[in-house]
């Protein structure tokens, strides 16, 4: 790979490292709180389709102009031992698509990112240093800056942020994916109504609650490390609670969620888990899901921090344990925040539908409680709470929703294709729409299916498009980080299908002619939960095995095809986990 840069690049490059190397004290910590949120990027300045070049940010301990001399440490915000310079290189090697988070860097974002960050005249009276201390409360460290530049720039690259946590290292193996649903939504509060952002006295008095564990990696004391953060995070749920009560008491509206500023369709994000490995894509994606999340400044802030800058790969047990444990009560937070939309009287009902069997004892012992008697501002026609809230969601923010129609899981009916795209394609949208969002019960090949099958349509001209089968695997509560079986409802499973690739792991591939694909739908319909040769001899036909004389031939196909559709995501797949059903 070519690491050598042109005219144009260097002139970025300079641009960046110039502004972040400023020596002032509020320059170093402006570029330290940058790094911190950007050393997992892909960070590209043009968008130049499949041409376009990534670049990464690292510390150095040399100067801009000379050669880069990395700092090596295991995490981003551990001591450098010595003064540090922000540099740009070029990413090195294949691009992998598991790996593969990207960010735009170019002039645009510069401009931005100093409008945020450099916008009035606050001062940094000492650079905080890296202490243990500092690195589990990234709050109180970045005090000085305005907790709005920081919280305004997470929002306008909430995607990137989401996807950090959500595919980055942190969220690979089955345990670590445990303790999320399979589907659902993120949506975030608008800065101007989020209490942490607007109140610094509420700032001030809540900031030293919201440390996070894994610090200590001692075996011995996990026990008492988890009590200690698991009580400050309660702590912080009343007193949010509680504030949140007395500046808003008529409750939370649908006004209270990030609307994008009209524009960014980072403000709504749908997360996939395909049981070891997660995704995220922009836009409400799917039916309504069961559960949603919503988050505040804090809470995307901590989840940050804690499963991305201070998630050590090579961490003790104690470490990875503090870790996932710390996500369980990150979803929880942000389920209960999008409750407070639901009536009062009726939200811990449905929170404890989400926590059936023992995640109901948890709801009891381990999170805070559920605020079910502040108002809510959103009003109801029926008692089905999630659902019609969920089609508020759609409604209200139409315009934003990168997905806003998704015709093939939100159809039901006829005229299920996208209306811009060819007639084929239009009718194999419709076909598919016929497998979608039906629940494994009433559609039992759901059962033989992987979490990520990718099909390939192609029709008799040598066109064809690529489309990604998830299946959404249900739970009676995702509270645990072990005995996920004794969860599972495999009779509530659905298929999820996106016009497009998701998912950096396909478990296999189905190769199918345009004309057939009504055969092949017609096929799946019939299949029986005690059928697995009839399946097999499905598979026989339009199935891609690890033995498939076009195997390569076929999945280098479907790279191709990202980077011709979706080339700033375009990566190479990891097949490890190919299925060779």
């Amino acid at each position: 790979m070519v690491t050598q840069v042109n005219e144009t690049e260097q002139n970025h490059i300079q641009r960046w490292e110039t502004w972040l190397n400023e020596g002032s004290q509020r320059q170093q910590l402006i570029s330290r709180w940058i790094y911190e949120h950007l050393y997992l990027a892909h960070l590209y300045f043009e968008d130049d389709g499949a041409n376009t070049r990534f670049f990464e940010i690292v510390r150095s301990h040399t100067l801009p102009g000379t050669p880069i001399d990395i700092v090596a440490t295991r995490r981003p915000n551990d001591d450098p031992k010595g003064p540090v310079h922000y540099r740009l290189r070029p990413v090195a090697g294949s691009i992998v698509h598991k790996r593969h988070i990207t960010f735009e860097f170019g002039k645009k974002q510069l401009k931005r990112t100093r409008e945020l960050f450099e916008a009035g005249d606050w001062q940094v009276e000492t650079v905080p240093n890296y202490s243990r201390e500092n690195r589990a409360n990234p709050f109180a460290t970045f005090a000085a800056i305005p907790a709005k530049a920081r919280y305004q720039f997470m929002l306008d690259n909430a995607e990137y942020f989401t996807r950090t946590f959500i595919r980055g290292p942190v969220c690979r193996g089955q345990i670590a994916t445990d303790v999320i649903r399979d589907h659902f939504w993120v949506t975030y509060h608008d800065p101007e109504d989020d209490l942490y952002v607007t109140n610094a006295e509420y700032r001030d008095k809540v900031t030293p609650l919201l440390a996070l564990p894994g610090q200590d990696g001692a075996l011995l004391d996990l026990g008492s490390n988890w009590s200690e953060f698991k009580g400050k995070r309660n702590r912080y749920h009343e007193l949010r609670n509680q504030a949140y009560s007395e500046a808003y008491p008529n409750g939370a509206s649908l006004d209270h969620i990030w609307d994008g500023d009209g524009k960014n369709t980072n403000a709504l994000l749908t997360v996939f888990r395909h049981h070891d490995n997660a995704s995220v894509q922009r836009g409400l994606i799917g039916q309504v899901p069961l559960t949603s999340w919503w988050m505040d400044y804090p809470l995307f802030e901590r989840t940050y921090y804690e499963l991305v800058v201070n998630f050590d790969v090579f961490g003790t047990v104690a470490h990875q344990a503090q870790t996932r444990l710390y996500f369980d009560l990150i979803r929880n937070g942000g389920e209960q925040d999008y409750l407070r939309l639901m009536p009062p009287g009726e939200r811990n009902r449905v929170l404890r539908h989400w926590y059936q069997g023992a995640g109901e004892l948890k709801l009891d012992y381990s999170y805070a409680s559920m605020d079910d008697t502040a108002p809510s501002q959103v009003p109801y026609a029926t008692s089905a709470f999630n659902e019609e809230l969920g089609a508020r969601l759609l409604l209200n923010f139409r315009e934003l929703n990168a997905e806003r129609d998704d015709p093939i899981n939100r159809c039901g009916g006829s005229g299920c294709g996208r209306k811009d795209e060819p007639e084929w394609i239009r009718e194999a949208d419709q076909v598919l729409s016929e497998l979608a969002a039906i629940r494994a019960e009433f559609l039992p090949a759901i059962r033989y299916l992987p979490n990520v099958t990718f099909l390939r349509i192609h029709n008799k001209e040598g066109k064809r498009t690529v489309y990604t089968v998830i299946r959404d695997r249900a739970h009676s509560s995702v509270a645990f980080l072990l005995g996920e079986d004794l969860r599972y409802q495999p009779e509530n499973d659905k298929l999820t299908i996106y016009p497009g690739i998701i998912g950096s792991y396909p478990n296999f591939i189905f190769d199918i002619p345009a004309s057939q694909l009504g055969l092949f739908k017609d096929r799946m319909k019939a299949l029986k939960a005690d059928e697995p040769k009839a399946f097999d001899a499905l598979v026989g036909v339009w199935g891609v095995r690890r033995t498939h004389r076009q195997f390569w031939e076929i999945l280098h196909d479907i790279t191709a095809w990202q980077q011709e559709h979706q080339p700033l995501q375009a990566g190479v797949f990891d097949i490890n986990r190919y299925k060779n059903l």
